[in-house]
């Protein structure tokens, strides 16, 4: 759980995400990471699932609610998805493995 919050922290940071469902399904193609949360409706995920494997982007499911991806996000309000763009491909294989 570790590596895949501080990606999110440092994207975060960084301002180097993109969050909410439409905004990651629009930026899903320059997007190195895409993080869903255990509360996305199916719908929206198979959509997104979609537009990432289009894109050859990795799909992670955070181990926590949408109110909670949020707070990471330093954000008021539940966050369904987040598209992360400035992660190295290092953390990247450290966040799949953590899976």
């Amino acid at each position: 759980m570790k590596a895949i919050e501080k990606v999110i922290k440092d994207a975060v940071a960084a301002n180097k995400y993109k969050s909410g469902m439409k905004e990651v399904l629009q930026s899903a193609k320059g997007s190195k990471l895409v993080i869903v949360s255990k509360s996305i409706d199916s719908e929206d995920r198979v959509k997104l699932d979609e537009q990432a494997k289009a894109a050859g982007v990795a799909v992670y499911e955070f181990d926590g609610n949408s109110v909670q991806l949020g707070k990471l996000c330093n954000k008021p309000f539940r966050v369904t998805a987040i598209a992360i763009k400035g992660a190295s491909d290092a953390e990247i294989k450290a966040v799949m493995a953590d899976k």
